[in-house]
């Protein structure tokens, strides 16, 4: 692994370890929520989160041209350029400490600019002459279970364990020239397409802060690290929300990364980083 894999380990790993210390040890001692909404009861009890995310997306990708080389591009759009459609969806379910969570996201982009990075190993400057249009499109699935390790009147902190699942599908088209040493590499127009599918192990924490007794105001956290068909990958959310009595509204900024360092990889970087509005239903 390199060390910029190593480094970015390391800060991601860092960050969970703050968020899980700070989190458990300002709530053991806190008693239990005593009100008749006490997600641990010992009663089953649940919610379903559907939100409107818009990320950014940056990333690197990996091409085979059909006369051998390969193609490497650079992506990157604003949140709210090329957005041509998202489903996303989250829940819970416990009873007692235990739980299960489930996040669901499918999210396309279209007709974005791009440039080419790299091709054939050769590195390429930027230029305006190497503007290309590419698309994206994918989901990230989202399995664990879930352990309190403390509730009380300030919040609660849940421990995370489970897999994240990923697929993403990108394609470039051109309409440009660009040579190689003597040879011809790209002529004219052209179109390449590619996808990935990447399962890794994570852990986590995830809960709410409620330090403002008396009023429904409250700041959710999450944050995960993994590892596996990835080189890592990590996921952080945090924002503010507040409760009424049939749920939840939150506004929250969650950023989703990955890296692979494969040669044979399609995706070498992804990260995906926007604003979210949370809106949750608890039964």
């Amino acid at each position: 692994m390199s060390d910029r894999s190593n480094w970015f380990s390391t800060r991601a790993t860092l960050v969970l370890g703050v968020v899980l210390t700070s989190s458990t040890g300002a709530l053991f001692s806190l008693p239990a929520f005593a009100d008749s909404n006490d997600a641990w009861d010992g009663n089953w009890h649940g919610s379903i989160t559907p939100y409107g995310w818009l990320p950014g997306v940056s990333g690197e990708t990996r091409y085979q041209l059909p006369n051998g080389p390969e193609v490497e591009v650079k992506n990157k759009s604003d949140p709210l350029s090329s957005l041509s459609g998202a489903l996303l969806l989250e829940g819970d379910i416990r009873k007692g400490n235990w739980g299960l969570f489930g996040d669901i996201d499918w999210i396309k982009f279209s007709d974005e600019k791009g440039r080419f990075r790299s091709i054939g190993g050769e590195r390429i400057e930027g230029s305006g002459d190497l503007d290309t249009r590419w698309g994206m499109k994918g989901g990230l699935i989202t399995l664990a279970g879930l352990y309190t390790m403390a509730h009380g009147t300030l919040g609660y902190a849940d421990l995370m364990f489970g897999a994240r699942y990923v697929w993403l599908k990108g394609n470039i088209s051109w309409n440009l020239n660009v040579t190689g040493g003597n040879a011809l590499i790209l002529q004219g127009s052209g179109h390449l397409h590619n996808q990935t599918h990447a399962g890794n192990g994570i852990i986590g924490v995830r809960g709410r802060w409620t330090p403002f007794a008396g009023t429904g105001w409250y700041f959710p956290y999450y944050a995960d690290v993994g590892t596996g068909d990835s080189d890592n990958t990590y996921q952080l959310n945090i924002g503010v929300g507040y409760s009424f009595h049939w749920g939840d509204i939150a506004l929250s900024y969650r950023d989703i990364k990955y890296e692979q360092g494969g040669d044979d990889k399609f995706l070498k970087r992804a990260e995906l980083s926007g604003p979210s509005f949370n809106y949750t239903w608890q039964f």
